[in-house]
């Protein structure tokens, strides 16, 4: 049964968040799979002509996923997500940082804490995200480097990628 994605993309500057709604024509293990298995996560990650460069996933509570998107004149922007609670294809959530390329968190840069929701229904997951921010001005600048534009991108290469594989 095909169901019409969902995507809904709410900025909420007061209660310094942004919630992302997305469901997918696929069933919970692929999705599941493609959020935390490097070789799959690096294929939809970054925004095309970006290409995302995992240097190292360790998908477990107190892990980190560090990595870098490559643009297409060499540029590389380092980033890293340190993982919370983990629950197994329900939830994971954790802390994303720009950083250098061994790690250490870009200071000037917004960090922000991310939850991740995953529910299947007849066959179609649905991945709720909610992306906490320090302040109004550390969300504004988010949205102003293009984060709902890249976003968005990853996820509908996500989605060719669950539909048509590789």
């Amino acid at each position: 049964m095909t169901h019409p994605a969902i995507f809904n993309f709410t900025v909420q500057k007061e209660a310094r968040q942004i919630t992302v709604d997305r469901s997918f024509n696929a069933p919970l293990d692929p999705v599941w799979s493609a959020w935390t298995e490097a070789d799959i996560l690096c294929k939809w990650w970054a925004p095309k002509p970006y290409q995302c460069v995992i240097k190292a996933l360790d998908f477990r509570e107190g892990g980190r996923w560090h990595y870098y998107m490559q643009g297409p004149e060499g540029d590389r922007h380092w980033c890293y997500f340190d993982y919370e609670p983990i629950r197994p294809k329900t939830s994971f959530s954790g802390s994303d940082s720009f950083c250098d390329e061994n790690g250490v968190a870009n200071s000037i840069k917004p960090k922000v804490t991310w939850e991740a929701n995953f529910s299947e229904v007849d066959g179609s997951t649905t991945v709720h995200m909610v992306l906490h921010f320090a302040s109004p001005e550390d969300l504004e600048e988010i949205i102003a480097m293009g984060f709902k534009e890249g976003f968005t991108m990853g996820l509908d290469q996500l989605e060719e990628l669950l539909t048509y594989g590789n």
